[in-house]
């Protein structure tokens, strides 16, 4: 197959999941010896084009107020004005049109379109394309991104949300395929009315770093306590922190591995008990094998935090909040134990572990197939078979 990704950005210049795991896809798709093209956006005055490991990548111009990737703060008018572009932008759909007639996929498979605009949709439609597209994150239904919103879920669009989103749900009709990184994700953009028309699937990212426990792994004394990722509140760290204060002083510990805004941290470190160390940004290689359960204390619907499943790959069972797809990660009791996203709930389950230490009997087997699915292979597999039956269709109903 000739297959074109598209995505916000590359990782050389924007720093984000949905940028890694659409590069490892195209990467992957690429060595089983599909063409494989890669459409992205960059803060550039022109169209630049380069090869990355046998993928060719498209870095198109912004063509809206600013770049939205910038990190600079900018006005609530401004910003108004970039996502109301951003929903059905003419100029970025022109460019993509223009890199689709080069290109000649048999199949368009989008990501993260922020920058690009969901207009690239009608591109690929106007050329009887297929479109796959897959949903990282919440950023079609909602313009924040996450359809969350004062500590809460969503239950409906705000009337600003509904305003900038109608474009793009009108533009998701021309979807064929819509897959979710989680259920949970999935419906919720199905329950506001968008992908009306597409095929669904669930599939997980495509990990290149996949590889199974080295071997038994073997509870310490203490019960070692870890946390990893972004310290921001979203996250459910300072939950966590509320959580650990409600423990005794003894017979646990806790590594924050992370990095956020300094005066957060600050914040963070004056509330934890002494046993709490804070290690900064450090390796998954160095952070999992010196912990006995990861904690995910996520208060956001997370999608698919990658920390569960590198907590997998080291042999470490977790703990995770009852939170967007989390609970989809998780068989309790086999590979990992929930909680209400509430510091109680938490301090709750801790305590009980504090009491059996069943983490040092932590299913291998349930591991084990918990990993399965992540297999590269398997994995690539099941996209190729995903695009395959969407080029069928478009073929049949042509």
């Amino acid at each position: 197959m000739r297959i074109l990704i598209a995505n916000s950005g590359h990782p050389a210049t924007i720093k984000g999941g949905a940028e890694a795991a659409a590069l490892d896809l195209a990467h992957g798709l690429s060595e089983r010896g599909h063409g494989v093209s890669l459409v992205v956006h960059h803060p550039g005055r022109g169209h630049e084009t380069w090869d990355d490991g046998g993928v060719r990548v498209h870095a198109l111009p912004n063509r809206n107020l600013y770049f939205g990737f910038d990190g600079r703060p900018h006005a609530a008018p401004a910003r108004l004005a970039w996502h109301a572009l951003d929903g059905a932008n003419p100029f970025m759909a022109a460019a993509f049109g223009r890199i689709l007639d080069a290109e000649r996929p048999d199949i368009v498979n989008t990501h993260a379109l922020p920058g690009l605009s969901q207009l690239v949709w009608r591109e690929a439609r106007r050329r009887g394309l297929p479109v796959v597209h897959y949903l990282h994150e919440y950023g079609t239904m909602c313009p924040r991104g996450s359809g969350f919103r004062d500590g809460r879920l969503c239950e409906r669009p705000c009337t600003p949300c509904a305003w900038l989103t109608r474009p793009r749900k009108a533009l998701s009709r021309l979807v064929d395929t819509v897959v979710g990184v989680s259920r949970f994700t999935l419906d919720r953009h199905l329950a506001w009315g968008f992908f009306p028309h597409a095929r669904t699937e669930v599939l997980p990212n495509l990990f290149r770093d996949f590889h199974r426990p080295a071997g038994p792994r073997r509870g310490a004394a203490e019960l070692r306590l870890g946390y990893f990722g972004r310290l921001i509140h979203d996250k459910g760290v300072s939950l966590l922190i509320e959580a650990v204060r409600r423990l005794p002083p003894q017979g646990w510990t806790l590594d924050i591995g992370g990095t956020g805004d300094p005066a957060f941290v600050d914040a963070l470190k004056a509330a934890a008990p002494a046993n709490v160390r804070f290690l900064g940004w450090t390796r998954a290689a160095d952070f999992f094998p010196c912990i006995d359960l990861l904690i995910v204390p996520s208060i956001w619907p997370d999608p698919q935090p990658r920390g569960v499943f590198e907590s997998y790959m080291h042999g470490v069972p977790v703990a995770g909040a009852r939170s967007g797809g989390i609970p989809e990660q998780i068989d309790e009791g086999r590979t990992g134990w929930l909680f209400d996203p509430t510091p109680e709930s938490l301090a709750a389950l801790l305590s009980a572990r504090l009491g059996t230490r069943d983490d040092r009997a932590i299913s291998a087997d349930a591991l084990a197939r918990r990993l399965e699915r992540l297999e590269p292979g398997r994995v690539i597999e099941s996209y190729e078979a995903v695009f395959e039956a969407a080029i069928a269709r478009r073929r049949a109903a042509a």
